[in-house]
């Protein structure tokens, strides 16, 4: 007998995990989603609530989960919402189970307040269920070759991770200073530093660890998906990973304004800018405050003096705000103006987060167009800890 969409318990988690592993055959035969994915599957009760499902008996057969993750914003926190894990055993599919749970999925998520929700997976797929693919990812190509082009860092020694102490303290001093980043607890930095499939890198120097890289290597080429610490460091890191290891070219995932990214262009064969997940808008105003102090501040940089006012709103919904922009402050409130800028769901994620500025997505009225130089805002989730 089917049962759900509903909330799974501790009990489903076995046949949770025996139904992500028949539907993404490569994690499977890579280790196992368990090992490659362990910040997804926790074994506890306020995590495996999060795992929507519908069952047939004591058997799970389709799963939706949302993990929740709180964003740093430049100080600030933001709500988010990642979803991961969508799977159907195959002889279940073509039931509207994933509709199903999709659905259920975003209204538990509006109820629990989080301001937006991201995955990464098929355009196609997710989007007529409100996703679109947005924000911005630097993605820079190194080779031994282009390597060459900046002087050799000396008096470093690269070593790979040992989940020591000593590292795992260092690895997290560093990794907190990254202005844009998902807020983690020690337990989570050992789970992501640990994930099958994945290799972790540190550069020592005088001081002991100064900076260290993540990577997702295969055949002929790494993946760097996490990075962070001085310049030095880094590229002693890159050098060990061309010269000693002979990786091949290195892929390096960036956010659009790291300090690193002028090191990342001076050294890099090429490089694109590309899209970082797909989001969809839960709550404009909450998204929206949290991106405020950001926004502030790139106002008051820009030299804008005069007060602004734009009303927002999204097509179809109640979500309405006002933002008034002064280089005091940035304040984000119910609309008074008589007239918002209106939006589908999918402009508004465009709008905000890009990854193209607001007048490749849409035309915007006059009153509006100083949103030019103020969006997309800067976000970032570090490719080792998406979901």
């Amino acid at each position: 007998m089917i049962q759900g969409p509903k909330r799974a318990s501790l009990s489903d988690f076995d046949s949770i995990i025996e139904l992500v592993d028949e539907c993404f055959p490569d994690d499977r035969d890579r280790g196992g989603m368990l090992a490659r994915w362990p910040h997804c599957y926790i074994p506890q009760h306020e995590k495996i609530k999060n795992c929507l499902i519908f069952k047939d008996g004591s058997k799970v057969v389709s799963l939706v989960e949302y993990v929740g993750q709180t964003v740093f914003v430049n100080g600030s926190e933001v709500k988010v919402a990642g979803i991961t894990g969508v799977a159907t055993w195959p002889t279940y599919r073509g039931r509207g189970f994933m509709t199903k749970l999709l659905e259920y999925c975003t209204y538990l998520m509006h109820e629990e307040g989080y301001a937006f929700s991201d995955l990464g997976g098929d355009r196609q797929r997710y989007g007529r269920f409100g996703w679109e693919n947005a924000g911005r990812e630097w993605r820079f190509i190194v080779t031994p070759r282009s390597l060459q082009a900046a002087e050799a860092s000396v008096g470093f020694e690269v070593t790979p991770y040992r989940a020591c102490s000593e590292e795992i303290d260092a690895i997290i001093v560093i990794h907190e200073q990254e202005p844009l980043r998902r807020k983690r607890t020690r337990h989570l930095y050992e789970l992501l530093l640990g994930r099958k499939g994945k290799q972790v890198w540190l550069a020592r120097g005088q001081e002991g660890i100064v900076a260290y890289v993540v990577t997702h290597p295969n055949e002929s080429e790494q993946s760097i998906v996490e990075f962070g610490g001085n310049p030095e460091g880094i590229y002693a890191i890159l050098a060990y990973l061309t010269e000693t290891l002979r990786s091949g070219a290195l892929h390096i995932h960036s956010p659009w304004s790291h300090p690193l990214n002028a090191m990342f262009f001076s050294i890099s064969s090429r490089w694109n800018l590309g899209c970082l997940r797909m989001i969809k808008m839960l709550n404009l105003e909450a998204t929206l405050r949290g991106f405020a102090p950001q926004l502030g501040t790139r106002y008051r940089e820009l030299g804008m003096q005069e007060r602004r006012n734009v009303a927002l709103g999204i097509e179809g919904t109640d979500q309405q705000v006002e933002i008034e922009f002064s280089p005091e402050a940035v304040i984000v409130g119910n609309p008074h103006l008589p007239q918002a800028l209106t939006l589908s769901e999918h402009q508004m994620v465009q709008l905000i987060f890009g990854p193209g500025s607001p007048g490749t997505m849409l035309a915007l009225p006059q009153k509006a167009r100083f949103l030019e130089a103020l969006l997309p805002v800067n976000f970032y989730l570090w490719g080792n800890e998406t979901v």
